[in-house]
């Protein structure tokens, strides 16, 4: 099996890598823009992060363009990420902070030029847009998209398939498109096809560093509301090494959930592998820019965890790449990246009006162009969890070694991402980085006020 994934990564590598030899493709005055945006995937869901996971397709692609190695998002939680891609803002600058939708109203039909969605923008510059997938914000052709809806789960094959007709249509030529594809895997319930099972045989997948069967009881680990000591559900019933509603869980459970997750993941990559072929043989991939992340991480056991809310790392950090037209091939970059930095990038691509007040995301086109240049230095994330509200949930301000957390009981944990990139030691009460946790303490503080947040709280010493 080894052998034919060897053969399969070398014939998808060869057409990308051959681009190396010569500058990047230049793109037209107006490029087509795809968006493919997971569920649920993790950074270490991928191959170019995590060996045991096989993903030949979509780590040839990303070798073939900018792979952005610290991207976050706005909010580890499914529709107030989605909101967040829409609008160019966090939650609480846009209304949706959990799982509910019905804050995303003022963005539907009739919004405001203020408040007019990406799409909405996109579609203004004279593009075609088109989603297919999962919305989670209610119909998409109610937030700009002309063209597609949202489909359910069953594997995605009937969203692959739509979309791929789409482009289909799109080859025959016309006016420039935009279009979200939006699989619901790897989210539960997993359930691929014993194929992609069968590619990890026992011991082939180990439980991470950070792995506990239970949680500590402490509020960075709470998935609730403020106070609770609440986890999440990991896996359905339906699911393929489905786990009970919270911990314990222990490593044989987890290490058969994680089996089937790595599988799922491996079934996407072959869709996704797939549809970028397609795009390559109707000759549109030398004008179109193709940009890969999720809506947030996931927990497979880490710190005892399932699911995602938390602003550890496999909560908030995803895997992100782009690829096509103007993008050099063969970047890495360790710049810190939010995911949203794709809508100002998507406005400038398109030559689309920017929204009235500034957006919150920083333009990639520097990166994508081989700019050493940091665009950031410090790069935030928020999440109130389920059910909860303004004001409420953790924050996070992630600089170039250390991350701060603000937990929703104003408790901080200072972590060193270099040292200690599994979170395993609270570094805030080390006198030696005060100062350092002086200058993310600020910093996060400031941001907080500007999207209308609560004061940071009064500092005491030890716990807050």
């Amino acid at each position: 099996m080894k052998s034919v994934l060897t053969c399969i990564t070398a014939l998808l590598l060869a057409p990308l890598l051959a681009l190396k030899a010569a500058d990047a493709p230049r793109p037209a005055a107006r490029p087509n823009i795809i968006v493919i945006f997971t569920d649920d995937q993790t950074y270490r869901g991928i191959g170019y992060n995590n060996a045991e996971v096989k993903t030949p397709h979509l780590d040839a692609l990303a070798a073939g363009g900018i792979t952005f190695e610290r991207g976050y998002v706005a909010s580890p939680i499914c529709a107030a990420s989605r909101a967040s891609m829409m609008t160019g803002r966090f939650p609480q600058q846009h209304g949706v902070m959990g799982l509910g939708s019905v804050a995303f109203a003022p963005y539907l039909k009739g919004a405001s030029a203020a408040d007019q969605p990406l799409a909405a923008r996109i579609a203004a510059a004279g593009y075609t847009t088109a989603f297919f997938g999962k919305s989670h914000l209610g119909k998409p052709l109610n937030y700009g998209f002309a063209i597609g809806r949202e489909i359910g789960g069953n594997g995605d094959a009937q969203v692959f398939q739509e979309a791929s007709e789409f482009i289909q249509t799109q080859a025959k030529g016309g006016q420039p498109f935009f279009l979200w594809l939006a699989p619901h895997q790897p989210h539960v319930s997993l359930l691929p096809d014993a194929r992609w099972l069968e590619l990890y045989p026992e011991g082939s997948i180990h439980l991470p560093r950070n792995f506990l069967v239970e949680p500590a009881k402490a509020s960075i680990n709470n998935q609730g509301l403020p106070g609770q000591a609440m986890y999440r559900d990991s896996g359905h019933r339906g699911s393929l090494g489905g786990l009970p509603a919270g911990p314990p869980r222990d490593a044989a459970t987890m290490l058969a959930f994680t089996r089937a997750y790595h599988a799922v993941l491996s079934h996407l990559d072959d869709q996704v592998g797939r549809f970028s072929e397609l795009l390559r043989e109707s000759g549109l991939l030398q004008n179109t820019v193709v940009f890969y992340l999720s809506d947030n991480g996931y927990h497979l056991g880490s710190h005892g965890l399932g699911n995602k809310i938390t602003m550890h790392e496999e909560s908030v950090r995803v895997p992100m790449f782009a690829f096509g037209a103007g993008v050099k091939p063969g970047q890495k970059t360790r710049a810190l990246v939010s995911a949203l930095d794709v809508y100002p990038t998507v406005i400038e691509l398109a030559g689309a009006d920017a929204p009235p007040q500034p957006v919150m995301g920083k333009s990639l086109l520097p990166l994508f162009k081989g700019s050493s240049a940091p665009i950031r230095d410090t790069v935030f994330s928020e999440c109130v969890g389920v059910g909860g509200k303004a004001g409420q949930g953790h924050r996070m301000a992630r600089g170039e070694r250390w991350k701060l957390i603000l937990t929703d009981a104003d408790e901080e944990f200072l972590f060193d991402q270099q040292d200690d990139p599994f979170e395993l030691t609270n570094r805030r009460d080390d006198l030696a980085l005060a100062p350092v946790l002086k200058t993310l303490r600020r910093e996060l503080a400031d941001w907080m006020k500007s999207i209308g947040d609560r004061p940071y709280p009064a500092v005491t010493d030890g716990k807050r």
